[in-house]
């Protein structure tokens, strides 16, 4: 048997077990809230690890000290610092989880991501 059918043969035998790691982590991760905050910590979104707004506190002195347009301001700014952290998340997620000296399925996916966007001119 050759080297590479031997490390072939035990990333195979690994694999149930670097499955499970996966399921592991992504039901962790997709289990998380991230919040992020504007307005001193006044106005707090709170999203789920795909950034979906699950709630919204605005303080009372944001509501009356900021005219509608701040506050809105302020809202979006919460909303988009909570959809970073939670993207920060995935990807820590996404570069931990590797089968033996492979490369991490962030790497492969981040590679694949980035050659679409050169190719197609959209952003992912």
């Amino acid at each position: 048997m050759t080297v590479e059918e031997h490390e072939l043969l035990e990333l195979a035998e690994r694999l149930p077990e670097a499955l499970a790691e996966l399921e592991s982590a992504v039901e962790e991760w997709s289990g998380r809230r991230f919040h992020g905050t504007a307005d001193e910590g006044r106005v707090v979104a709170t999203v789920d690890a795909l950034g979906s707004l699950l709630d919204l506190e605005i303080h009372v002195l944001s509501r009356r000290r900021l005219d509608g347009a701040s506050l809105g301001e302020a809202v979006v700014a919460a909303v988009g610092a909570a959809e970073e952290a939670a993207a920060r998340a995935k990807d820590e997620m996404m570069h931990g989880l590797r089968l033996g000296s492979l490369p991490s399925l962030g790497e492969l996916l981040g590679g694949a991501r980035r050659d679409f966007e050169r190719r197609s001119g959209f952003r992912a």
